[in-house]
């Protein structure tokens, strides 16, 4: 395998002995090369791969994202880990007042400065706050999408909400807090759009207050956008989740037990928690039945908290979670494993990104992020001769005292 890592994708071109401490992207990117290119990665993957995660992949914090931010837009000449706290934490309280942002959009007694130590330090913080350093910071609509789809993993500027709606607006015209303030007073006042006479389809055009404030009438008239990047990912999944069921059903057809049952399996027969019993066999179950606390697990905060439940499935499955590229993500994975569980692991890898890469661009989640250690442990899986045996044992491994 080795001779074939100048093939993967990420920063390929780079001199990687020549990163700085900033270039989050390119680091991880030179030890994800370097370590599957280990001589042990192919007879010991499974202990290789925990072992990196566990013990030697750095955790990149929204905080250190932060600091990278305003470092480079700062122009700092100081080595990036020699810049103390009190640099950054004094760069945005000054812009924050500069351009008129509040320190928060619901009423706090807190001061700015200490919320700024807190953004700067915080491993993740809501969708609102990054809103809200948009504003602060004077970052550009491309910025804040930026921290929305890579920082905090999820999904881009939802149109059919009205708030961020027009935080994309003021952002990508230049205009500060107070100008989104005043549009969102309007939005309240505004009355809905009649029905339209064409289906509410397309991205938006919002080149000026006009075309905002019909969109806005739109919305509040409840039209729905079919093509909206949440719909479309809410499509994309059930796609893969039917390949999925239909593989399922393909392994219980291969049970031993289940050929004396004469019992022929279908893809409408495997429920979400057929689905939790493949995709998380690796998860330890409790007295309930249910799978272990996400919290018992070491690498809990390396993959979110989250995992592929049948609770989890079943919340998306009735609108009541988005789909997230996490759950993206792990479809695709299972669906390649199998699917290609007899090809080259190079040619099974290079097929997950061609085919994950398309679909979290469409739905508006940005492109496979190396630095997320989730996303990183799932490449690492694919170049192993098993992916999916791999990844439960590695899941295993991780509900193990220590």
């Amino acid at each position: 395998m080795s001779n074939r890592m100048q093939d993967l994708d990420f920063e390929q071109n780079v001199a990687f002995d020549s990163v700085k401490d900033y270039e989050f992207t390119r680091k991880a990117a030179r030890r994800f090369r370097q370590v599957v290119s280990l001589d042990t990665f192919e007879d010991e993957d499974a202990d290789v791969i925990f072992n990196y995660l566990y013990k030697e992949m750095e955790l990149v914090s929204f905080g250190d994202h932060l600091k990278r931010y305003i470092y480079e837009r700062a122009g700092i000449e100081e080595p990036f880990q020699e810049v103390p706290q009190e640099v950054y934490r004094e760069i945005v309280t000054d812009s924050f007042r500069e351009t008129f942002t509040p320190k928060s959009m619901t009423p706090t007694s807190a001061k700015l400065s200490s919320l700024a130590n807190n953004w700067l330090t915080q491993a993740s913080v809501k969708r609102d706050t990054v809103f809200l350093l948009g504003f602060g910071l004077r970052m550009s609509a491309e910025d804040v999408s930026d921290f929305l789809i890579r920082v905090l993993k999820e999904q881009d500027f939802d149109l059919n909400n009205p708030d961020e709606v027009i935080y994309y607006y003021c952002l990508s015209h230049k205009l500060g807090y107070p100008k989104a303030e005043e549009l969102r007073k309007a939005y309240a006042d505004l009355p809905p759009a009649e029905k339209p006479d064409r289906p509410y389809t397309g991205a938006p055009v919002l080149e000026n207050e006009q075309q905002l404030l019909e969109y806005l009438a739109g919305l509040k008239a409840g039209f729905d956008d079919p093509l909206s990047e949440k719909n479309r990912a809410f499509r994309e999944f059930m796609l893969l989740y039917e390949k999925a069921r239909g593989i399922v059903a393909g392994m219980y057809m291969q049970d031993e037990e289940e050929k004396k049952s004469g019992y022929v399996w279908k893809a409408e027969d495997i429920t979400p928690s057929d689905m939790e019993k493949v995709i998380c066999s690796g998860i330890p179950i409790n007295s309930m039945g249910n799978l272990k606390k996400m919290s018992a697990s070491i690498l809990s905060k390396h993959f979110s908290q989250k995992r592929f439940s049948r609770q989890r499935i079943t919340n998306i499955l009735n609108h009541k979670f988005p789909v997230e590229r996490f759950d993206l993500i792990t479809l695709e994975f299972f669906v390649i494993s199998q699917e290609m569980e007899d090809d080259d692991p190079f040619t099974r890898y290079r097929e997950f990104l061609d085919r994950i890469q398309k679909i979290l661009k469409d739905c508006g989640m940005g492109e496979i992020y190396i630095v997320n250690p989730y996303e990183c442990f799932i490449l690492m899986c694919l170049l192993t001769d098993c992916p999916m045996a791999v990844f439960s044992e590695i899941w295993e491994m991780s509900y193990e005292e220590r």
